[in-house]
């Protein structure tokens, strides 16, 4: 049955006739679809009596993966469905010029005229990039339209703060020679130079291992869901007596619980068990069950659902939550931490809290979700706004923590906020309305995602033993 359904999933995808991809039958087991700005490769890898699916489509512009997912084959309408996702992305490649860059200086008039000669170089050249000048106190407004932020001279004193903040963007600084003699051709092989080694080093900072383990006996598979303004990525890792046997991450445009079941799926046809899994999501998480998450409409009962479908317990949780959890096991010396996360381009944060080295969750969950309150605040902006600006960030973590900075006396403070990656910066902004001796000490994460695997990890490991304690 397995084989026949994957040969009739193959024969379907090979049968498309369209003018929007090539389709290449590399051999039985890989298929791949083309265009000019990206292709994606369709892997089948048989276990057994089962067949695993793997799509992962890479973009031509930098050799980045734009889409990555697996799931065991076992539904055609399922597998259908994925596919349609995957050409909707690979499609969409083609709305990306192969590299947009973003010049600033303190007004975007020198800058101006300077992308005005490198558009027109770029053509002569027959390279497909699209220069735009901006005024550098629009940067952050416009550096999520960019691949390459380029800076002038007499603004360099911003440089380290940019890379600090757009960890997704080269940020460089134009050369002087180059810039004072407005020599398009040389900065476009500067660039280009710089372009391809940035994307090889943030290769290898992708592929580092990060771990803190708790010392258990059991397997525990991990996931971790994180959306930011364009992608949601899953992360997950098998753990096997605290080794890690299994680790991906799924990237895709739209977050559908079935990615989970796919997830689970998949490490269960490769691994054969699965002790416990854990889940770490955005979202009011009440009771370690239910979801109440804006982009899932009404409440999803993971726990319950999972459960029923795997015979395998489920803890789900919080992310920010999670994190804080995993930070407090990589810092035992504190007692009381708060993570504070304002992702990039998002006018309100969460919060996560550890009292008395236990996480705190509130009535049904609420605790750590700031957006109640945040927006009844007295801002000097709507939070949407403010969040584009380096003055408006740092105003929305100030009073994003302040309450919870009263209320609960943290040692430690987390905080992982793109746009203030000076703690410093953010302490002194605290000093106006609490005194120097009542802060906590601060700590930037700069990559959330290790925290929050550790961090439901953990809890998995607490939840099994308060469950056998109770069983005893």
């Amino acid at each position: 049955m397995a084989n026949t359904l994957t040969n009739q999933f193959k024969t379907w995808i090979k049968q498309h006739n369209t003018i929007d991809y090539r389709i290449i039958s590399e051999n039985d087991n890989l298929i791949k679809l083309t265009t000019q700005y990206g292709e994606n490769s369709i892997t089948f890898t048989d276990i057994e009596d089962n067949t695993i699916v793997e799509f992962s489509m890479i973009s031509y512009k930098d050799n980045s993966s734009k889409f990555y997912l697996h799931f065991e084959l076992v539904d055609e309408n399922h597998a259908k469905q994925l596919y349609d996702e995957m050409v909707e992305t690979l499609i969409n490649l083609q709305n990306e010029k192969i590299l947009r860059i973003l010049l600033s200086c303190s007004t975007g008039l020198t800058t101006g005229m300077f992308a005005e000669m490198l558009q027109s170089t770029a053509g002569m050249l027959g390279l497909d990039y699209e220069f735009n000048a901006v005024s550098y106190l629009n940067i952050y407004e416009e550096a999520n339209d960019y691949d390459v932020i380029l800076i002038a001279p007499q603004i360099g004193y911003m440089l380290n703060r940019l890379k600090d903040t757009l960890t997704d963007k080269l940020v460089l600084q134009i050369p002087t020679t180059i810039f004072a003699q407005y020599d398009a051709l040389e900065a476009i092989k500067y660039i280009q130079s710089e372009f391809e080694t940035y994307f090889e080093d943030k290769k290898e900072a992708e592929n580092a291992s990060y771990e803190h383990c708790t010392e258990y006996e059991n397997r525990i598979l991990s996931i971790a869901i994180i959306r930011n303004y364009d992608k949601t990525r899953i992360f997950y890792q098998l753990h096997d007596k605290c080794e890690i046997i299994d680790s991906n991450l799924i990237i895709k445009c739209k977050f559908n619980i079935f990615d989970l079941y796919d997830i689970i799926d998949t490490v269960l046809l490769k691994h054969g068990y699965i002790d416990m899994i854990g889940i770490a999501t955005p979202g009011v998480v009440e009771d370690n069950r239910i979801i109440k998450e804006p982009q899932i409409p009404g409440a999803v009962d993971m726990k319950t659902d999972f459960e029923d479908k795997y015979h395998i317990k489920v803890f789900a949780e919080n992310n920010a939550n999670a994190a804080v959890v995993g930070f407090s096991e990589e810092h035992p010396e504190y007692s009381s931490i708060v993570y504070h996360t304002q992702p990039f381009g998002y006018g309100c944060g969460g919060q996560g809290i550890v009292l008395n080295r236990k996480p705190i969750r509130g009535k049904n969950g609420i605790s750590g979700e700031i957006r109640f309150f945040l927006r009844r605040m007295q801002l000097s902006d709507e939070p949407d706004k403010l969040i584009k600006t380096e003055h408006g960030a740092l105003e929305l973590v100030t009073k994003s923590l302040l309450p919870t900075l009263i209320a609960i006396g943290p040692e430690a403070v987390a905080l992982h906020s793109p746009m203030t990656p000076d703690v410093n910066e953010v302490k002194g902004s605290l000093k106006s309305f609490i005194d120097e001796d009542f802060l906590p000490e601060f700590y930037y994460i700069e990559k959330p995602y290790p925290y929050i695997l550790n961090g439901i990890t953990k809890m998995c490991v607490d939840y099994i033993n308060e469950n056998n304690e109770n069983e005893s």
